[in-house]
């Protein structure tokens, strides 16, 4: 019969070796279907991968040494005077060890579980040519958002200033380089778009991710802010709590958690009528939360991914439209909005 605590030891290393497997595998499951997506976007989950992988490693070394070792480990254990461990000793023991490891399992299996979750949803071919800098347009790849930078020119060749600015902000797991194909045209326009990298690719409404970009282009006469799907909540929420900095905001396919309290602020709202994960309903009834000069527009047979350029997604409805055409219409309705805010002199 084995000493007090062996059975309880066994049965946890051998969770722990399972657990610690996962652990391992899934941030190598995650690299290795999604190495240059997680590169592209915000460093936080690749971060949390690794720090996933390492915590496997050390999982699976504890289960494998408790498994072969354990039972030789408590028989030799001795108190600071140097005698054997009591039955008592050794049951205290195997309570604190399942006080300590059935709380680390649980947050092990919510960290797989959030890593499984969190893996994005990849740009297409279409955001690869429109992320290559050119004449027209210069990417600026910076750690958590990028930028295109139009390239106009003066007359002395000199580059100017940005007529205005967007800030958008990604849907929920979405590689922000996905909106390239529908931004690239308004930095082509004369606009400086920054496109956000959310940590796990989640916006935080209340997050001031956006104020960096203000405070590093001051240059930047006016600004807007858009968001999509989930993206359109944080913006809509970061353009309530801005007044002085932000004149407009875009919303594709999203609306505002809570009724804006900023009556004079532009906004415009872009929908698809096939779109069933934010249902024309639910931009119906997003008029209430709007200031009353919003202006809507609904792209008659758009749905949910139409908003980028990263495939398709579950639950989302059946297009009868042709996506080139539909985000053709999107970017268009969008620079007539940001022109619109240009300051009066």
């Amino acid at each position: 019969m084995g000493a007090p605590g062996t059975v309880s030891r066994n049965v946890l290393a051998a969770i722990w070796l399972l657990v610690g497997l996962a652990l391992i595998l899934t941030p190598v499951w995650l690299a290795w279907s999604s190495w240059s997506t997680l590169l592209r976007g915000h460093p936080s989950l690749p971060a949390v991968a690794l720090g996933s992988l390492i915590v496997g490693v050390v999982a699976v070394v504890w289960a494998i040494a408790s498994l072969v070792l354990g039972r030789r480990y408590d028989a030799e254990s001795r108190t600071r005077a140097g005698r054997r461990l009591t039955a008592g000793q050794l049951r205290r023991r195997a309570a604190w060890r399942i006080t300590l490891a059935v709380p680390a399992l649980l947050l092990s299996v919510l960290l797989i579980a959030a890593l499984i979750w969190a893996r994005p949803f990849p740009a297409g071919n279409a955001s690869v040519v429109a992320m290559q800098t050119s004449t027209t347009v210069k990417i600026a790849d910076r750690l958590t958002w990028y930028e295109m930078v139009p390239q106009r020119r003066d007359r002395f060749n000199h580059v100017m200033k940005p007529t205005g600015g967007l800030i958008f902000v990604p849907g929920a797991r979405v590689d922000p380089q996905a909106y390239a194909p529908l931004l690239r045209p308004l930095a082509e326009g004369g606009y400086l778009v920054v496109v956000l990298k959310e940590p796990f690719g989640l916006a935080i409404p209340t997050s001031g991710h956006a104020e960096g970009v203000l405070k590093l282009h001051p240059e930047v006469p006016y600004w807007a802010i858009g968001g999509h799907s989930l993206g359109g909540v944080a913006a809509a929420a970061f353009a309530d709590s801005h007044p002085v900095q932000i004149s407009g905001l875009v919303l594709y396919a999203s609306y505002p958690a809570q009724p804006l309290t900023r009556t004079e602020l532009k906004v415009l709202s872009i929908s698809g009528s096939r779109d069933r994960l934010t249902t024309p309903a639910d931009i119906e009834a997003s008029r209430a939360r709007l200031p009353a000069n919003s202006q809507f527009l609904v792209i008659d047979g758009a749905v949910h991914s139409f908003f980028g350029d990263y495939g398709s997604m579950s639950g989302d409805g059946t297009p009868t439209v042709d996506r080139a055409k539909a985000q053709a219409t999107i970017t268009r309705a969008t620079g007539t909005f940001l022109a619109s805010l240009k300051p009066k002199r």
